[in-house]
């Protein structure tokens, strides 16, 4: 979302002075080895957005039909052609906005919504990620890169969008916090699901009740609950309101559960034997330009086999992994203002 979007409510400037570094959300080429940046999104977050018509994402189907290769994008190879063709983006467009993943364009045209540039190399090995999704470190540490206040065409500097707005109240946030209040209040589904369904209608996306005909949402409270929750989370992405949405529903199951990370091989067919093969070379930098591979050699060819393994994330531990206590979902108060004997602390504390 453009910074002149008529969508900002209230946004606030971002200053530097009296500050060890910048407020910047530095470009992708320059972050792998700055972990102080490295804000990487989970798998857990990434299956949240749904498919581009707005049904929703499941791993276990996808896997089962043989189109983990075109959970994010799609495009035909045509011979001599290098790049992929006729290439479409096959989930939810906020995703794009906010998450890099493997295969898409590392530009957005914020007016027109047209992805251009090269593709985003996140398989183990290649250009942007290197190992880092292997090792679970760094940047692309979860195999996955935030895209959401990246300054789209960097000519040079990591410190081009230093300075960023930040924006503390728009018009989607409305919408659903409106939503929210129909439902708890009112238990008004039907309202409820007409202004979640105005914010995904401006990405293309069907209707929440008609993409998820099994759930009831027009009658099952919990259930079009737990969607709201998800779309807030979807469309407020690195807002900072999930952690506080889990929070205010005492959501002990998200705090404690085990996150997850994607692991990508990129797979190369043998031209003698026609067998795939992994292999843990750049194609963008690598590849592409290698001038002894050509049309009838397949590393020539933009990647778009892969092998995917979902493995837990085992560093950047939070506290709660070694258990989750309810005490964290309020702070405690000072034990020198309950000494007082007018406050009683929190429960825990």
């Amino acid at each position: 979302m453009s910074q002149a979007s008529p969508e900002v409510i209230f946004e606030t400037r971002v200053t530097d002075n009296n500050h060890n570094s910048k407020y910047c959300w530095a470009a992708r080429q320059y972050m792998r080895t700055l972990d102080r940046q490295a804000y990487c999104p989970t798998q857990e977050f990434v299956e949240m957005f749904p498919w581009a018509d707005g049904k929703p994402f499941n791993w276990e189907e996808t896997e089962q039909a043989g189109e983990l290769d075109h959970m994010f994008i799609k495009g035909d190879r045509k011979v001599g052609k290098q790049e992929l063709q006729n290439v479409k983006y096959t989930r939810d467009p906020r995703l794009y906005e906010t998450v890099s993943v493997n295969g898409q364009r590392d530009k957005v045209n914020v007016g027109d919504g047209k992805s251009t540039g090269q593709n985003v190399e996140l398989y183990v090995g290649g250009t942007n990620a290197g190992t880092d999704p292997d090792n679970c470190v760094g940047a692309f540490a979860t195999g996955y890169f935030h895209n959401k206040y990246i300054a789209d065409g960097i000519t040079g500097s990591a410190y081009e969008r230093e300075k960023p707005h930040w924006v503390e109240m728009r018009l989607s946030d409305l919408y659903l916090i409106y939503a929210e209040a129909l439902l708890q209040a009112d238990g008004n589904n039907v309202k409820a699901l007409e202004y979640i369904d105005k914010i995904r209608a401006r990405v293309g996306l069907k209707g929440l009740a008609e993409c998820n005909p099994s759930e009831n949402l027009t009658t099952n409270k919990d259930n079009l609950l737990e969607e709201l929750l998800r779309e807030r989370a979807c469309e407020l992405g690195f807002e900072n309101t999930r952690f506080f949405d889990m929070k205010r529903y005492k959501r002990a199951d998200l705090f404690s559960r085990t996150l997850h990370r994607l692991v990508i091989y990129r797979q190369v067919k043998d031209d003698a034997t026609g067998k795939w093969e992994t292999t843990t070379n750049k194609w963008y930098n690598g590849d592409r330009t290698n001038k002894k591979l050509n049309k009838n050699n397949d590393a020539w060819y933009e990647p778009s086999h892969f092998e995917y393994k979902r493995l837990p994330i085992t560093t950047g531990a939070r506290a709660w992994w070694n258990g989750f206590d309810v005490k964290w979902y309020l702070f405690p108060f000072p034990q020198t203002e309950v000494l007082k004997g007018y406050l009683v602390q929190n429960p825990g504390w």
